[in-house]
């Protein structure tokens, strides 16, 4: 049985939280750089139409 495993200590339990964080910040700016690439390119379409 791997007991050891099951030990969870601050060091473990703060890197998990700083990549969940650093993956959930990544994620929020893929979302806005999304988003404004779709509403520069509608801005582009109005002004050409």
């Amino acid at each position: 049985m791997m007991g050891g495993f099951l030990t969870w200590d601050l060091v473990t339990l703060m890197s998990i939280a700083g990549v969940l964080v650093a993956i959930g910040i990544a994620v929020f700016l893929g979302f806005k750089v999304v988003e404004l690439m779709n509403r520069d390119a509608d801005s582009r379409r109005d002004q050409d139409g």
